[in-house]
């Protein structure tokens, strides 16, 4: 993967390029004015990571553009500071100050609703298993132009971490989060959720498994919460508790510590 630049970058896009590429330590190429299959062909790389006024965006050849958007996040984040209830919040029963681990990050507007709620005395972990999608969120979380001051720092709470779920649980101590949470990509894609279209095809889309779920409860003091599509069936795999639906489309449950409802 290289780094490069939308043509005739501002100075503020040159800087977040060469920042992004020392980050990740990934070879950052002038753009100059290259077309992006020259650049491909020239650097013999298919994917391509370009940084513009609007933020980063990978290409690569047979792929949808894939680039960081908080998605539902924001408008979830209005209806809160309006002092409307938000489901997941709810089922999670989060307070100020809670530690929450979400287990499976994807693109990340879970874990920024999280940081809303847990306030400026809480902590929200954010785990994503593959790199890219890592790079590109972690990235996004810090430089997308968000109007809401509310929606900007809860964005910058989130703590991203790379890492297979089930490892870093493995890794972590008892009764170290409060709540672990677990959004395993939907096996049947959510219609009106548009927002998580470019991430499927670089995803990890393997099945929530047991050994993470008995990790998350030694994890977890308070209680793991799943979400699913309104086809799923896991939560009666593993002997969730459901909560309830959402527009009939997700599916919330959770099971306590020591296995109680």
């Amino acid at each position: 993967m290289i780094v490069t630049t939308s043509l005739e970058p501002s100075a503020e896009t040159a800087r977040h390029a060469r920042e992004l590429a020392a980050r990740f330590n990934l070879t950052l190429v002038e753009r100059k004015d290259y077309s992006l299959a020259e650049l491909r062909k020239r650097f013999a790389e298919s994917e391509v990571l370009i940084v513009s006024s609007k933020g980063a965006r990978l290409e690569a050849v047979g792929k949808t553009a894939f680039f960081f958007h908080p998605n539902t996040a924001a408008f979830r984040i209005k209806r809160l500071e309006r002092g409307d209830n938000d489901t997941m919040l709810t089922v999670c029963q989060i307070q100020p100050g809670d530690k929450v681990l979400d287990a499976t990050m994807g693109l990340g507007a879970d874990a920024i609703v999280f940081a809303h709620g847990v306030g400026e005395t809480g902590r929200v972990v954010g785990v994503e298993s593959e790199r890219t999608i890592a790079l590109l969120i972690e990235d996004g979380l810090a430089y997308w132009p968000a109007e809401s001051q509310a929606l900007r720092e809860a964005m910058k709470r989130v703590e991203v971490r790379v890492g297979n779920h089930l490892d870093v649980l493995r890794s972590l101590p008892a009764d170290s989060f409060d709540v672990v949470y677990f959004d395993p990509m939907f096996e049947e894609t959510v219609n009106s959720s548009a927002g998580i279209a470019g991430i499927r095809e670089w995803a990890n889309n393997r099945s929530l498994e047991q050994a993470a779920v008995a990790e998350a409860l030694r994890v977890a003091k308070r209680r793991v919460v799943l979400k699913e599509g309104k086809t799923g069936r896991l939560y009666q795999q593993f002997g969730f508790t459901p909560y309830r639906t959402r527009g009939n489309q997700v599916v919330y449950s959770y099971k306590e510590k020591g296995g109680g409802e």
